[in-house]
């Protein structure tokens, strides 16, 4: 290997180095100062949208399309079921246990392919 050769490939590893640190130490800085109260106000939103984000797509696309309909859905049933029992247990982990013990049961018995 040339000198030449390794020039690109620490380049990369700079690059690659500073896309995953600066999104870590950025943050840091930016919180260390005092915020505008509306701008705190909005950042609080940011978790439940994320996970929306992260959780919808489960629950409203089943077998490859749009699907509402409860007979056919089951992640849109468990995420009904578990919103409920959510507001009931105000327990995120006994949530998601209840969650997947909900699709398991389904399966198992035959309710839901």
């Amino acid at each position: 290997m040339t000198p030449t050769d390794l020039t690109p490939m620490l380049l990369c590893v700079g690059v690659c180095f500073l896309a995953t640190v600066l999104p870590r130490i950025l943050p840091l800085y930016a919180f260390s100062r005092d915020l505008p109260k509306a701008l705190k106000t909005w950042l609080n939103y940011i978790p439940a949208a994320v996970m929306a984000a992260l959780v919808a797509p489960d629950l409203l696309f089943y077998g490859g399309s749009l699907n509402f309909n409860p007979a056919d859905n089951l992640f849109f049933v468990a995420g009904i079921a578990s919103m409920l029992f959510a507001v009931i247990s105000k327990n995120f982990f006994a949530t998601i246990i209840f969650a997947m013990a909900f699709v398991a049961a389904m399966r198992f018995f035959g309710l839901y392919v």
